[in-house]
């Protein structure tokens, strides 16, 4: 006879009824992880299927330039470029970067490396003292990113008069390095030879040229004085020679 406790017990207490629940529940449990491995698997198969360039089709471009990045510059001189004098001091002149328009300033340059490179040569050539008050001064007005380092510097020259330079004197355009480029910034190391007839003697100005309403404008030097981005040096060492021959 049936011990009475275990006859009034519910079924699904009874130990025959859990191990057949155990045993369904195992078998549930097991379908449900192999469906989820299967959608697991199928998802990525699509996601490696969907990346997986067609027969005919072209790859996405992975070597496009971001907006603002740096951009490959030249490293040998504008192939197309002559000189002209402003004053006493030659300037690059070329047909394909500019610039296209001159008068009381030279304007018009390309938005590539070399035409920024010829628009720091012709604008700060343009922007100094020895060029004369006919030229530092509508040059600085309207190619100068307006702030008030371009009101000191032209403070400063209006202060200093207008005394021409002895020939001979000036600087020249002896090469240039690419310090950094984007297609909206510059910076550009413009070196010039001294006047010197013993050991040779280079000065570089480190000019930042921004991309503004179509043409490259020059950033005023801080505190309005060219010495605050000039440097002394007596070698071409990492520069590209460049210059009236």
């Amino acid at each position: 006879m049936s011990s009475p406790d275990f006859a009034q017990r519910p079924p699904w207490t009874r130990p025959g009824f859990i191990a057949a629940a155990v045993l369904l529940l195992a078998v549930i449990l097991i379908g449900v992880l192999v469906a989820v491995f299967a959608i697991a698997n199928n998802g990525r198969s699509g996601a490696a299927a969907t990346s997986t360039p067609t027969p005919g089709s072209t790859p996405a471009d992975s070597s496009t330039t971001a907006p603002g990045a740096p951009e490959a510059v030249p490293t040998a001189p504008p192939a197309d470029v002559r000189w002209e004098l402003v004053g006493q001091t030659a300037v690059p002149v070329s047909a394909s970067s500019g610039p296209s328009r001159t008068g009381e300033t030279a304007a018009g340059y390309a938005h590539t490396p070399e035409g920024a490179l010829i628009a720091a040569a012709q604008i700060s050539t343009r922007a100094a003292y020895s060029a004369g008050r006919q030229s530092w001064e509508p040059t600085i007005q309207q190619q100068f990113e307006p702030n008030a380092d371009r009101d000191r510097l032209l403070a400063a020259l209006r202060e200093a008069g207008d005394t021409p330079a002895d020939p001979g004197e000036l600087s020249q355009i002896a090469g240039f390095s690419y310090q950094s480029y984007t297609p909206d910034t510059a910076v550009i190391g413009l070196v010039f030879r001294a006047p010197s007839a013993g050991t040779p003697r280079y000065h570089v100005l480190s000019l930042t040229l921004l991309w503004r309403d179509g043409d490259w404008r020059m950033m005023p030097p801080p505190g309005g004085s060219w010495t605050s981005i000039n440097r002394m040096t007596s070698d071409l060492i990492g520069v590209v020679e460049w210059g009236a021959r």
